[in-house]
């Protein structure tokens, strides 16, 4: 069904991307980022307003659909083209080959993640998946969830543990415990791999303390 409702999407020729640049050292270096790990999620950068494009494929095809403009120096936000349907992919999907899928809410996070060595880093665009983007990760091996350390992402954790359990698939949620950091992308490497080594399946998850 998802797959279907995919195919049925405009999609947006490659070439419109040629507009902008790789990512400089500079901004990479800000986030923590390798310039190899940036270029294999397919994230450019506009040298005139100083804005990531992060792009929006389609999870199935790897045809594009649009792009996230994210500034680097400001709140500025936008995704292109206007009402492109974001819900309906996730980021870095088709990167993924197995094992863990590590599903953030920020693409750039799971840039940060192939930075420091962790591979199959997804990302939602958001804190709330969608039907679609809940169907496209329930294939893989095992789901870690590592939404960000805020009200927004604690409670969409929660909700996640509560639905994985009751349609009966298996998800793990990364460990914010022993750090103060909102998110992947503020942390040290020993401090994501900690998250992930103490990650609680949704039984703990759901019963803290046990």
């Amino acid at each position: 069904e998802v797959k279907k409702e995919i195919e049925d999407l405009e999609y947006i020729s490659e070439a419109t991307l040629s507009a902008f640049d790789s990512v400089p050292e500079g901004p990479l270096m800000a986030r923590g980022l390798k310039p190899t790990a940036a270029s294999a999620y397919g994230i450019l950068w506009d040298t005139n307003k100083e804005n990531w494009i992060i792009p929006i494929r389609d999870p199935y095809s790897n045809a594009l659909m649009g792009w996230q403009e994210k500034g680097h120096r400001s709140r500025y936000f936008r995704n292109y083209p206007t009402g492109v349907r974001k819900s309906m992919s996730v980021f870095g999907h088709g990167l993924y080959e197995g094992g863990d899928m590590i599903v953030v809410e920020s693409p750039l996070d799971a840039v940060r993640l192939r930075s420091v060595g962790v591979m199959g880093g997804v990302a939602l665009y958001g804190a709330i998946p969608s039907r679609e983007q809940l169907n496209i990760i329930r294939g893989a091996d095992r789901i870690i969830f590592a939404l960000d350390n805020d009200d927004t992402g604690r409670s969409s954790s929660l909700n996640l543990a509560k639905m994985s359990f009751s349609h009966n698939f298996d998800a793990w949620f990364f460990d914010y415990t022993h750090t103060d950091q909102k998110d992947i992308g503020g942390m040290s490497k020993a401090e994501i791999l900690a998250g992930f080594d103490n990650a609680k399946h949704i039984l703990r998850h759901l019963r803290p303390g046990r």
